[in-house]
């Protein structure tokens, strides 16, 4: 069996993923993930050209040059490097000369993360790009970087107590292999990938509780363990509180989705209060947190004639500022604007702006 970094990568967002994966199947592709693919390439372009700056023409190359050249040290920079392996195979994005002394082998695995922020399973790809290319090398490089966000910031890190991490999640793989497809877990990021529909239609057809959205695997086995396992089970669980004279803090209650599913309603907890002064504009914002910038601010304005609607966008961070003024130049135009919005991401993006643009708010 011979795993890729492209099905490791998917097991460690999704054990279902990586299986289809290592099965040799394949989904429709959607809108986002090409979208996220286009962005991925934009962001690698703009890393070889800032690695490039202080390297020499023929000291760096495309492709997967001899053991015998990597050994003379002619080159600094090694891009999609593919290591020839039996068990596990990667395209690693760079393969650079590091730092460190007294090393044989004085080369280390380099991927390109446009996101701001690392995350754990991004370590754990460089660490299997390392033992993909220890396989080759017969040697273990001893340390990993990855170059990400809009800053080109690069981040070094040693591999040693990674490294026996992957060997484990490659042993769940292997594992993984001989048994049956495991049930899927609905999470935020299905919804951009092609097996969306296929996990959406598995979830209707058992009426499992991956229905309701974000479920963790860790809430499923407590379902699990009281023998509840589709959401008609648990929506007759819900039990709503007694009224009392005391403020009771309001938490989310799976049963009560699981109700609102079973009988395709809506459902208020308690009775909300809305006090409406000055003309109501509704007001919605989506953002790019991987990047970490927003790239759209729509408006609904509402009148006593008429609603008007606004839409602001921003192809990439560097126009986030314009896009921000133009909404701020709309507000300032109607008479005591009440903005109206739902969840606290709105209320977390007027505070974000107030300190980046804070010269701004008074327009």
């Amino acid at each position: 069996m011979l795993i890729t970094d492209k099905i490791f990568q998917a097991f460690l967002n999704c054990e279902t993923k990586g299986f289809l994966y290592l099965n040799g199947e394949s989904g429709q592709q959607s809108e986002i993930t090409d979208w996220h693919r286009l962005l991925e390439e934009e962001f690698s372009q703009k890393s070889r050209q800032r690695l490039l700056l202080n390297v020499g023409a023929e000291q760096w190359t495309v492709g997967t040059p001899s053991l015998a050249r990597l050994k003379e040290g002619r080159y600094q920079a090694i891009f999609d490097y593919e290591p020839t392996g039996e068990s596990i195979r990667s395209r690693v994005h760079l393969v650079k000369v590091h730092a460190l002394r007294k090393t044989r082998f004085p080369y280390s695995p380099m991927r390109f993360i446009a996101r701001q922020k690392i995350v754990a399973s991004d370590k754990f790809l460089v660490a299997y790009d390392a033992l993909a290319l220890s396989e080759s090398w017969h040697d273990t490089p001893p340390i990993g970087q990855i170059l990400h966000g809009q800053g080109l910031k690069i981040t070094r890190f040693r591999l040693v107590g990674l490294l026996n991490q992957v060997r484990r999640v490659l042993r769940s793989i292997s594992d993984r292999f001989t048994k049956n497809i495991p049930s899927p877990i609905l999470k935020k990021h299905c919804l951009e990938y092609e097996f969306q529909s296929r996990y959406q239609r598995l979830a209707v057809e058992k009426n499992d509780l991956n229905l309701l959205k974000n479920f963790s695997a860790k809430k499923h086995k407590k379902q699990h363990d009281k023998g509840v396992f589709t959401v008609t089970q648990l929506s007759y669980m819900f039990k709503p509180r007694r009224r009392s004279s005391k403020k009771v803090v309001t938490k989310f209650e799976p049963s009560l989705r699981a109700l609102a599913i079973r009988k395709n309603q809506i459902h208020v907890v308690g009775s909300p209060a809305l006090t409406k002064s000055g003309t109501s504009v509704y007001f919605d914002v989506e953002g790019d947190t991987d990047r970490d910038f927003y790239y759209l601010i729509g408006l609904r304005i509402l009148s006593a004639e008429s609603h008007v609607y606004h839409s602001f966008w921003a192809d990439d961070p560097s126009f986030e500022r314009g896009m921000w003024l133009a909404c701020l130049d709309v507000l300032s135009r109607i008479p005591n604007p009440q903005l109206i919005h739902y969840g606290s991401f709105e209320t977390h993006f007027l505070e974000r702006m107030k300190r980046r643009y804070p010269n701004d708010t008074s327009t």
